[in-house]
């Protein structure tokens, strides 16, 4: 059991137990081929709810009369047929609210009806505009069927209730070009739904008259503007309202914005709008089948008994700056600051050299930077009183400078005039191991190629540099708040200089432990046409976190990601069993962490197949473990208060927020982790933390899931991309960090990922 923590308090979810009668009657009969449900469906509509699962078809009687059905009749308890009840409640939960007209009806999905928050928030934040009622913000509602088992053979249903918020711009295209808006890449939809046809319609290239000319679409090149509207998504709006309101304003409203919002988001204000809902839900019964209701009863609490533990805290995450694990902090820059990093006795390079990269004019603000970097701020500044070359335990630290003409004003050719400097410095046989590339704020922003940063970065990483960006609004920080900066900055060089900073405790009772993160990014990076290209990423570590290797593999179409997923584990496996010296009789454990795994490919499958076969001689045990965000779960602890803002406010931040590393069972294979906290909510108005879902696959021979969720929580705080730990393992992180630059890089000419698997294989390039 794992341990118990005095401060494990009972968990208010968002979610309500459906009540229901303890037997069901329904009909089975085989259906190898689920590409007969849809016909058969069709068949029975009105008369009879059907669920496909596992090669077999489920009826549950609706109402008499209509088609008859052949299999076999089963009274069976509802206990055993949660998942059943479950699809069914997804199916009718409109019932309960009429009022509502669904956006999407499973899970049942509806916008408020008398809630808009934009023209609030300009209010508040005093701006007008004559566009800015066409701009809208709806609170956006998500009543979603789960089934949970917080103790064992107690499986119940239960109906969750989530808040979101949906954006939706309104303003005619030919108002927003008038308006000097870049429509440009944006994507549109239909005004009007048209039956049979996408609501998505295509991508701008240009706008003429009544005529929107589109770079890809849905149907034809062309469609009238007027049937069209620009998508709501953050990336329309941003761009639509910094055009018409410029920087300062539009950032003005999103703070606004924000409180608006957080009368929906932030912990109690969520848990009434949770209240309200659940009320109205209670008062209608659902119809599960013919002569069978259901109806939604008390809020779902999750609660410890004197013999059943439900909820626990996992003990405090120490960060560890030594192999024996006795040099330890509860926090990663005072332990940093008094032991260094954790291979400052085997860190290979102690002299490094770095290419910096800077606008000509900047130089005087850049070499201060550069100064305080390497040496510190002094003792007036304890939080980066010592400076990169003393921390980290270096000889020597020495920056080849490499200036670039180029102005702010210069967007057009800000890329080429950084490229053609580092060629230039580069080809005189200059020998650098990382690089720092100093940014304008308004270079830092330019769309695509145009990206001064990303096509030096894609340059860079082919010859086997990783690189550091720094915006001068950075470099132009006071001392009070460069010195917290540069701790981030710090450890983000360190690490891509192959360094580790720190790690964790792991468990010393096992010969080798690995953990493996696996991804995968898309390179379509279309929404018209099939993404069939695929290349997946693969980090490993250590148990106690230290960083191993990466790997990208080679792009690759749908069908043949199951054996590229395959070549690729065995190429890792293989090394790693060399490497970590595994012999005969070892015990060796596995774990393998995923996010989204490929819909319809069982990775988990693949990868236990590749460690029997590298793994033959050794004692094996494996899991693969999904850790996801994408759930509808979320736990509020009523007692936690949270902590003010800043010193002698009355002002709390992370009020019903669980502690950092609560954990709560929400069934058999199944845990909720919290990994944010009041401690580390840095706002009053932020909304309350989703915890990760941890889920355990069916055939993983390690099967302690609360061990696996106190190992993803020690990864958290693995991120050496900032002293703080990150809402996700780093296994997930770097993954998604992987996948997004590479999103990035692949339309850069010339870019190759070579150099990731081979130069930069132990570099956290990434971060």
């Amino acid at each position: 059991m794992p341990q118990t923590s005095l401060r494990s308090r009972p968990l208010v979810t968002n979610g309500f137990v459906v009540e229901t009668p303890e037997i069901i009657d329904f009909v089975v009969r085989d259906m190898p081929d689920p590409g007969e449900l849809k016909a058969e469906r069709e068949r029975l509509r009105g008369f009879w709810f059907v669920h496909w699962v596992g090669g077999k078809l489920y009826h549950l009687r609706l109402k008499a009369g209509g088609p008859n059905v052949d299999g076999e009749q089963r009274p069976a308890p509802v206990l055993k047929y949660t998942w059943l009840v479950r699809a069914r409640v997804d199916d009718v939960i409109g019932v309960a609210l009429p009022q509502y007209e669904p956006i999407r009806v499973r899970p049942f999905t509806f916008l408020a009806q008398r809630a808009e928050l934009i023209q609030p928030a300009a209010e508040a934040a005093r701006i007008t505009h004559p566009l800015i009622n066409e701009f809208t913000v709806t609170p956006r509602f998500e009543v979603t069927a789960k089934t949970f088992e917080p103790v064992d053979r107690q499986s119940k249903v239960g109906v969750f209730v989530t808040v979101e918020m949906q954006f939706d711009i309104a303003a005619s295209l030919s108002a927003l070009r008038d308006a000097d808006v870049d429509l440009g890449g944006l994507h549109v939809v239909r005004r009007t739904p048209e039956p049979g046809k996408r609501r998505l319609v295509g991508r701008i290239a240009r706008v003429e008259g009544n005529i929107t000319y589109l770079s890809e679409g849905t149907e034809g090149q062309s469609i009238e503007t007027d049937r069209i509207k620009l998508e709501g998504s953050k990336e329309s709006v941003a761009r639509c309202l910094t055009t018409l309101l410029g920087l300062a304003r539009y950032q003005a409203l999103m703070r606004a914005l924000d409180d608006e919002q957080a009368n929906y988001l932030v912990g109690p204000d969520f848990d009434a709008v949770v209240t309200k809902l659940g009320t109205h839900l209670a008062k209608t019964k659902l119809p599960i089948a013919l002569g069978f209701d259901a109806k939604i009863g008390d809020r779902i609490v999750l609660t410890n008994s004197d013999t059943v533990q439900t909820v626990y805290v996992a003990p405090q995450v120490d960060y560890v700056f030594d192999r024996t694990g006795a040099q330890s902090n509860a926090f990663a820059w005072p332990g940093l600051s008094q032991f260094g990093p954790f291979d400052r006795t085997t860190f290979a390079n102690k002299s490094p050299r770095l290419l910096v990269v800077f606008p000509t004019s900047t130089q005087g603000k850049v070499e201060a930077f550069l100064r305080a970097f390497r040496d510190g701020l002094g003792a007036n500044h304890r939080g980066f009183a010592r400076g990169f070359r003393d921390v980290f335990g270096l000889v020597n630290l020495e920056f080849v400078m490499c200036p670039v003409q180029v102005g702010v004003s210069d967007r057009q050719n800000s890329e080429p005039a950084y490229r053609n400097a580092i060629e230039e410095r580069l080809s005189a046989g200059e020998e650098v191991q990382g690089a720092i590339v100093v940014l304008f704020e308004e270079h830092a922003h330019l769309k695509g190629l145009q990206n001064p940063y990303l096509r030096t970065k894609a340059l860079l990483l082919t010859l086997g540099i990783p690189t550091q960006e720094v915006r001068m609004t950075t470099v132009n920080q006071m001392p009070g708040s460069l010195q917290y900066t540069l701790q981030n900055f710090a450890v983000s060089v360190y690490a891509k200089l192959n360094g580790t900073p720190w790690t964790v405790n792991q468990d010393k009772a096992i010969s080798d432990e690995l953990v493996v993160g696996m991804g995968f990014a898309e390179f379509s990076g279309s929404r018209f046409e099939d993404r069939q290209r695929f290349v997946g990423i693969t980090t490993v570590f250590s148990g106690d976190g230290t960083y191993l290797l990466g790997n990208v593999s080679k792009e690759c179409n749908y069908a043949d990601y199951p054996k590229m997923v395959r070549d690729s584990m065995l190429s890792v496996l293989r090394e790693l069993k060399t490497r970590n010296n595994w012999r005969p009789g070892d015990t060796v454990r596995v774990i393998f962490h995923a996010h989204r795994p490929l819909k319809r490919v069982d990775v988990g499958k693949i990868v236990f197949a590749c460690v029997r076969e590298i793994g033959a001689e050794q004692v094996l045990q494996m899991a693969f473990v999904t850790v996801s965000h994408d759930h509808p779960f979320y736990i509020m602890d009523r007692a936690e208060k949270g902590e003010p803002v800043k010193r002698e406010s009355n002002i709390m931040k992370g009020e019903f927020a669980p502690l950092r590393g609560t954990i709560a069972r929400i069934g058999p294979s199944t845990r909720l982790l919290a990994t944010n906290s009041h401690k580390l909510i840095k706002r009053a108005n932020s909304p309350l933390p989703a915890p990760l879902l941890i889920g355990l696959h069916p055939d993983s021979t390690f099967k302690d899931v609360d061990y696996i969720a106190e190992q993803a929580l020690k990864f958290t705080s693995l991120s050496w991309r900032s002293t703080l730990p990150a809402r996700t393992p780093v296994t997930i992180f770097y993954s998604e960090r992987i996948a997004e630059l590479l999103g990035r890089l692949k339309d850069v000419p010339d870019f190759s990922t070579t150099a990731l698997s081979v130069k930069l294989k132990w570099s956290r390039w990434f971060l």
